[in-house]
């Protein structure tokens, strides 16, 4: 079987059995990943949701860049308190 015929097989519950599985580094009967598994789970997922068209906020990987750390400004920074006697 390749490749592409097992990703047009899979079911969206069978990709969210192995992205849960990823996520917590065991299958759902308790068994832990392999190195190996986690990577063959990981290419599946990332197949799967390009040939789905699965949006990218819920894509494996994807990282929400909006909430980027702004620029603190003065004000925002902690001032030491001076006791003047």
């Amino acid at each position: 079987m390749k490749i592409e015929d097992l990703i047009n097989s899979m079911t969206p519950q069978i990709y969210r059995n192995m992205k849960e599985a990823v996520e917590l580094g065991r299958w759902g009967d308790g068994r832990t990943m392999n190195k190996q598994q986690k990577s063959h789970c990981v290419e599946a997922m990332i197949r799967f949701e390009h040939l789905h068209e699965i949006d990218e906020t819920e894509r494996v990987g994807y990282v929400d860049m909006s909430n980027k750390r702004k620029k603190s400004s003065p004000a925002d920074e902690t001032q030491p308190l001076k006791i003047i006697e």
